[in-house]
């Protein structure tokens, strides 16, 4: 057994035994098996090893070897009075011996420490010795283990866990919570088991499951086994399951989403704990729990779960000569009791209504896909959804994705900072050699844009080589320092699963050429370049935030007014008279991106568009897509239109 500790709560205590102390540490008590003495006369031996076996012994949960009349009788007994304790036993320190020269006998304080409640739960209790033939043996009792404990009583552990916590979207309202469902399965009990099959075939019809898996489930189970078919809430369980010879409808709670796949990669499971969580002995877990597993719901597990309530009763068995009913023949004394605590809801960012509409617009999407929703004027994270192909991961906040052109936007701000303005002249030849590779524009690059353009042409139509070559005018530092004004390129814990990006550029030319477009060292996930576009529509360093009291602050070197404006114009242009025209009429502000990835010679391209407007900023992405005007643009068009 390992220690269990609890990490949060509020402890009350209640001691209705002598000597017994609830919720408190240990008292009085010696850190080791040292001793005191008190009366040892000459002629007597020290009883401080027998006292430290003793300790030792009941430690171990082994006291068949100690000098005992009947040790194995005190080893069954041991067993009896911890049979209800789920393994939870105590650490025995001695604190102090008592001697008597006139009954050659001793009395030996023990401490007993159990991992219970926030501090831990110890009481004194007191072994006696007696010295035959100038040996100490133990006068076994079962009230060594606890002074009020009696050969007719046992302790028993009982813990309780309050009812998990809501998580909340954005207007307090619950988007996962625990709620009463119905298991829907056969009792084996009720019908004979040449019933078995007919039954079972007859309820997965009913269940809309496999009629020939559940019969098999049926028959390989025990035969008083109840088999589980189905865990519906109350209103999808057909009536005709009652006319089902041994169906048993059965209620049990279950945190409940507004949906099944509803922003399951951020609000994350609960599920029974792990092995390693069962074997760590910082984590106050018991088998039979229900804990986070992934996501908020790990992440904030203490808030959601709340303290259990944890007792420890001695029961004891009462004469029942008056021919009491057997149900009453046990008292219980409390010795021990931990209050539970009120677990506290998780108030969110999340609109309920976009996310929802997020994952429809996804919901038949092919490959993986991912949009993002940031709020303005304060980065509260919307919307965060993935398409059926990402599973449970958490592409949207997540992912690692080169961003292709939707760089260019950090790229521009280096740029500006270097020197230029958006109406700068830079070159956008056709092509461009950079240390022997040739870097080039996308197929469909408008001709009429080639040559002698300004910074926001060259932004607005993405002309990767005009950006590609001003890689000699910025470094990576300052492309870097760039990144982190826009919100990326810094790890921040902004108190959920998120990546903001990584912007480490090598200062090999052709990877800084490469990085300008995004490609390279780069790499973002669809929240960091919503991050991105949020930082140029709000005019400042925006970090996004899901949880309520959870913002993370920015670092880096603030954006500046004029940046922002600035920045502000070249992206308009992109959706007035650039590659981002589509979105004319939804969005003020846009940038598209294509990026390759893959095998060289067989590459294939990410599909990516940014986009703001007043209030909100987008980001869409399509693994492999075609461009990001063909293929991204259009999931900000369904989400919006």
């Amino acid at each position: 057994m390992h220690p269990r500790r609890w990490i949060a709560g509020t402890v009350a205590a209640a001691v209705l035994a002598t000597g017994c102390t609830a919720g408190a540490g240990n008292e009085g008590a010696s850190s080791s098996a040292s001793t005191t003495s008190s009366a040892l006369s000459d002629d007597m031996p020290t009883a401080d090893p027998i006292a430290t076996r003793l300790a030792e012994a009941i430690t171990a949960f082994d006291v068949s070897t100690l000098p005992i009349d009947d040790p194995a009788a005190a080893q069954a007994e041991l067993e009896t009075i911890f049979a209800g304790m789920d393994d939870i036993t105590p650490t025995v320190t001695v604190d102090d011996i008592e001697y008597s020269a006139q009954n050659n006998s001793a009395r030996v304080q023990l401490t007993m420490e159990y991992p219970l409640g926030e501090n831990g739960w110890s009481y004194a209790s007191y072994a006696a010795l007696d010295l035959v033939d100038d040996n100490w043996r133990i006068s076994w009792s079962p009230s060594i283990i606890h002074p009020e404990l009696t050969s007719d009583s046992r302790m028993r552990h009982q813990r309780s866990l309050p009812r998990r916590a809501a998580i909340n979207d954005n207007e307090g309202l619950a988007l996962v919570e625990e709620r009463t469902l119905y298991q829907v399965g056969i009792d084996k009990t009720l019908i004979p088991e040449t019933e078995w099959a007919a039954a079972a075939e007859q309820l997965a019809l009913l269940l809309d499951i496999d009629p020939a898996e559940f019969q098999a489930k049926v028959a390989a189970g025990g035969e008083r086994q109840f088999v589980v078919g189905r865990t519906m809430r109350q209103e999808e369980i057909s009536p005709d399951v009652g006319v089902v010879t041994g169906a048993q409808v059965l209620p049990t709670s279950a945190m409940v989403p507004v949906s099944d796949t509803f922003a399951e990669s951020l609000l994350g499971i609960v599920g029974s704990p792990t092995e390693k969580m069962l074997e760590d002995p910082e984590t106050d877990v018991f088998a039979s729990d229900t804990v986070g597993l992934s996501g908020l719901q790990a992440r904030y597990e203490d808030q959601l779960r709340g303290v259990p309530e944890i007792r420890v009763d001695l029961v004891a068995r009462v004469s029942d000569d008056d021919d009491t009913p057997a149900d009453e023949t046990f008292v219980e004394q409390n010795v021990f009791l931990q209050d539970a605590s009120v677990p506290v809801p998780l108030e969110t960012s999340l609109d309920r209504e976009l996310q929802f509409k997020a994952e429809a617009v996804l919901a038949d999407q092919p490959g993986m896909a991912a949009l993002v929703v940031i709020q303005n004027d304060n980065g509260a994270l919307l919307a965060a959804a993935n398409s059926p192909a990402a599973g449970t991961y958490p592409q949207a906040t997540f992912g690692k994705f080169a961003p292709g052109s939707t760089f260019k936007v950090v790229s521009s701000l280096a740029m500006l900072r270097s020197g230029m303005t958006p109406t700068s002249v830079v070159q956008c030849p056709a092509t461009l050699e950079v240390a022997g590779k040739t870097f080039t524009n996308y197929s469909d690059y408008p001709a009429s844009h080639v040559g002698s353009v300004t910074l926001t042409d060259a932004l607005a139509h993405s002309c990767n080589t005009a950006f590609a070559d001003a890689a000699g005018e910025v470094t990576p530092e300052q492309l870097h320092a760039a990144a982190g004004s826009l919100g990326v390129g810094t790890d921040y814990d902004a108190g959920f699963t998120s990546n903001f990006g990584t912007v480490e550029p090598n200062n090999s030319p052709i990877d800084r050429a490469a990085s300008m477009i995004g490609q390279g060292q780069i790499t973002m996930s669809p929240m960091a370049m919503a991050v991105v576009a949020a930082s140029v529509a709000s005019g400042k360093t925006t970090i996004p935030w899901l949880v309520e009291g959870e913002q993370a602050l920015s670092t880096a070197q603030p954006l500046t007014p004029q940046e922002a404006t600035q920045l502000q114009q070249m992206m308009t242009a992109v959706v007035d008279e650039g590659s981002g025209r589509s979105l004319a009429g939804l969005m003020t502000g846009a940038k598209t991106g294509t990026a390759e990835f893959g095998t060289v010679g067989a590459y294939k391209t990410h599909g990516w568009m940014i986009a703001w407007n007043d209030t909100v900023s987008v980001a869409a992405f399509v693994e492999e897509g075609i461009s990001g005007s063909q293929s991204a643009a259009p999931l900000i068009t369904a989400l919006y239109s």
